[in-house]
This record gives C-alpha cells, sequence and structure tokens, in this order.
C-alpha cells in the first residue's frame, strides 16, 4: 500500500471522537472530535463507520469521493493488521457560516509491532492531514488532503507527543 493510502487512512481515523463535558463544545473541539473518532474507527477497521464522518459530496486531493474512500479503508484493512493511528496534535481554524478547516498531524503504526519498532527506533509513520469541514447538523470532512511528514516537519506540539508516545525512538 502506498503511503498516500495509509496517511487517508490515518488521517481520517482520527478526525471524530466525542469529549464529554458539562460545558457546551466549542467548534474547535467538535472538529477535533470528529477527527478522533475517525482514528478510532481506522483502529477498530470500521470502513463504513469511517465513511459516515464524510460529506456526501466529499472528494480528496486524488478526487476520490465516499464510495472510493471506503473500498480504499477495506482494501487496507485487508492488508494490514494491527493498525494503530494517533492524533498527535490538532489544529482547527473556525469559519464562517459552519465551516471549518483543521491540520492534524498523526501517526501511522503497527500495534503488533510497536515493540520491534522502538527497539529499532521507529516509532511509525507521520502524516499531516489537512480537512476542510462543514456543519450539516454535525460536522463532516468535505475535503482532505495528507502527505508523509518527517519528523523534523511535525508540528512542535506533536513532537513532545511523538516521544511521549515513543519515548525510546
Amino acid at each position: 500500500m502506498t503511503r498516500s493510502r495509509l496517511a487517508l487512512l490515518l488521517a481520517l481515523a482520527v478526525l471524530a471522537l466525542p469529549a464529554p463535558s458539562c460545558r457546551r463544545q466549542s467548534d474547535e473541539d467538535a472538529v477535533a472530535a470528529v477527527l478522533e473518532e475517525m482514528a478510532g474507527r481506522v483502529e477498530a477497521r470500521d470502513a463504513d463507520g469511517l465513511v459516515e464522518h464524510l460529506a456526501a459530496d466529499y472528494a480528496d486531493f486524488e478526487s476520490r469521493d465516499r464510495e472510493a474512500t471506503r473500498r480504499l479503508a477495506e482494501e487496507y484493512f485487508r492488508r494490514f493488521r494491527g493498525i494503530k493511528a494517533r492524533l498527535l496534535s490538532t489544529r482547527v481554524m473556525p469559519g464562517a457560516d459552519g465551516s471549518a478547516a483543521a491540520e492534524v498531524d498523526v501517526v501511522l503504526y503497527s500495534g503488533l509491532a510497536s515493540a520491534l519498532r522502538q527497539a529499532a527506533g521507529f516509532p511509525g509513520e507521520n502524516y499531516r492531514v489537512a480537512c476542510e469541514l462543514r456543519r450539516r447538523g454535525r460536522w463532516l470532512v468535505i475535503a482532505a488532503r495528507w502527505e508523509y511528514i518527517p519528523v523534523s516537519g511535525l508540528f512542535p506540539e506533536s513532537l513532545k507527543a511523538l516521544q511521549e508516545l515513543f519515548p525510546d525512538a
């Protein structure tokens, strides 16, 4: 599987996990929660659940729509076991009229191979995912783009999170 496909799956997986709170959730928190939930769907190997967070008119940087993205995720899940997707940091920029942009640094690695990777000094593969979202009753991803990022290119807050995740790497 190509890095771009792996990155897409990781990025989508990272987008949503609702955070309980007694206060009204801010748009920034709600968008970050969607990204966390998406990361959880990747780890759960749930392509349908992952795609639920994509708008009907979703398209990625390679013109994949919801169905093509679902097929891509299913292919990835068949080929790889023990997928771990961790958001290192998330930056959300709310826009006007229920829109937002987000940039997320994500690390993808295999849970089964994480001990070996740590011993070898390989903490996984890092990706930066840029998303556009729109609130249509709930936040949905309308566009996404991702790219491999070397450790030296991560956001400063991502470096700290990566060091906590892989202290010996």
